[in-house]
């Protein structure tokens, strides 16, 4: 039986190998297009000063700078546009991969493990236990893991799976949903790729 913790670990693993790849295609691609731009700038440079000879040196400085600058932001501009095709398209892989778990055999005793580790902390509460429209089909099972009533209702905020539980009396709220864990991998991978553009 699959542990979610390897589930999570093989997802972290995964994102940071597609990242590392990610990022050296990138890095490559920023390389060349500076070369480009690099040449590109130099020859038009050897044309204007060709051309232009005679004028003023804070004329011609002046429009190199202007150029170099346009290049800068259009190159820059390329990279973001890249950069955010990677992202989406490594995070819509997790998520197509958490919905195929959500449908596996081992998804009923991920949901049943991690609520018998939070029920502890909800005895003797009136608490109300948020899960996702499809998985209401196991609500008897849901109820049997907590070991005391509970009220299970379906929320619209849980499209992946996994569950909230929340003491309206107490405040205390668990969020153990898979869609809560995906949006935290995506803080992590944006603060950890190296695919920040500067």
């Amino acid at each position: 039986m699959q542990n979610i913790d390897q589930v999570f670990l093989y997802m972290k693993d995964e994102i940071e190998r597609q990242a590392k790849n990610e990022e050296k295609a990138i890095l490559d691609e920023v390389k060349a297009l500076e070369d480009e731009a690099y040449e590109s700038m130099r020859a038009e440079a050897k044309r204007d000063a060709d051309l232009k000879l005679k004028q003023e040196e804070e004329e011609m400085s002046s429009n190199a700078s202007a150029e170099i600058s346009e290049s800068h932001i259009e190159r820059t501009k390329k990279l973001i546009e890249k950069r955010d095709e990677y992202v989406k398209a490594i995070f819509e892989k997790a998520h197509e991969e958490l919905v195929a778990f959500t449908k596996s055999a081992d998804y009923a005793s991920f949901m049943e493990s991690k609520i018998k580790k939070v029920a502890d902390d909800f005895k003797d509460s009136h608490s109300i236990m948020y899960v996702s429209a499809k998985d209401l089909a196991m609500k008897a099972d849901l109820v049997k893991a907590f070991g005391q009533d509970i009220d299970v209702e379906a929320s619209d905020d849980i499209t992946i799976g996994g569950f909230i539980i929340e003491n309206k009396e107490s405040s205390l709220v668990v969020d153990e949903t898979l869609d809560f864990a995906l949006n935290n991998q995506k803080e992590w991978f944006n603060k950890n790729s190296g695919l920040i553009i500067r």
